[in-house]
């Protein structure tokens, strides 16, 4: 059977669709989007360095990591369990949206950015020592602002307390559907705030400031206040929403048995008909 393709660029144009649809995004751009908020090629940042990674992991073992560090760590893989304690314990998001050809892709990527097995990078680095930055006590105070929500993004993203939890007295309890960020500034530092702040690596962080981006100033400003409430923490008492929970559910009850106990007073006690049968009756 003879296949006549009449309109061969429109075929090309379907193919290369196909083929990009197959292939996913490169690799440069996951990586970006997945991985440079917390790693960085050639040095470290809130996670490992990830140069020459392929030549000291097995493809397998990546993927499985990639995807979820969480169940390997679980399962007590004993490098992933290594890599975690040597990080201050921070969980690495698990990567399930990604498939195994994404990562092979972002691999691949960070393969060819990395020298050859056995070749030494002909440049030295001496240490760069990292002073830390010193905030201001407005910037402190703006981030409180910013994370408690009475002071909005620029762009409109959502205030941190919706989803986060800071133990600070000048805070009310904050969400629980996210990690507690009260210490989280001694475990990421500058570098790390800022680079999870500036290019969200968690699906759905990423969802809620999709177009709703924080500018340098904002990303700074948060910062100052997280390194402030980690620095504090341990004078703070411990807050949590049991409280505020007891007394909203605790009074809403209260309020629907009222509201239940004024209707039924009100209620029809008889049928209409109910006068009209006694008098029926009285007759008889």
């Amino acid at each position: 059977m003879k296949i006549s393709y009449k309109y061969p660029a429109l075929f090309i144009g379907i193919m290369a669709c196909c083929l990009f649809t197959a292939n996913g995004q490169d690799g440069v751009t996951l990586f970006k989007k997945n991985c440079a908020a917390c790693h960085k090629l050639g040095s470290r940042l809130v996670g490992p360095d990830l140069i020459g990674i392929d030549q000291k992991r097995s493809e397998e073992w990546l993927l499985s990591f990639i995807r979820s560090s969480n169940a390997m760590i679980e399962a007590g893989d004993p490098d992933a369990v290594a890599i975690y304690k040597e990080y201050n314990e921070t969980i690495m998001t698990d990567m399930l949206h990604l498939s195994d050809d994404d990562i092979r892709s972002i691999l691949a990527y960070i393969k060819e950015k990395s020298p050859a097995p056995g070749v030494a990078s002909q440049e030295k680095k001496e240490p760069v020592e990292v002073k830390p930055i010193e905030y201001s006590a407005e910037d402190i105070q703006q981030g409180l602002r910013l994370f408690s929500g009475q002071a909005g993004f620029v762009k409109g993203g959502p205030s941190c307390i919706s989803c986060h939890h800071v133990n600070n007295k000048d805070l009310l309890s904050g969400g629980l559907i996210a990690k507690d960020l009260t210490n989280v500034y001694g475990r990421m530092a500058d570098a790390g705030l800022a680079g999870i702040l500036g290019a969200p690596p968690f699906p759905a962080m990423a969802t809620a400031y999709n177009n709703h981006e924080l500018d340098s100033t904002e990303i700074a400003q948060v910062t100052a206040f997280l390194k402030h409430a980690d620095n504090v923490s341990h004078t703070q008492p411990v807050k949590t929403g049991t409280h505020i929970f007891l007394l909203g559910g605790g009074g809403g009850l209260f309020l629907l048995f009222l509201v239940i106990a004024i209707h039924w007073n009100s209620r029809l006690k008889a049928s209409t008909k109910h006068d009209i049968y006694k008098r029926q009756l009285k007759s008889i």
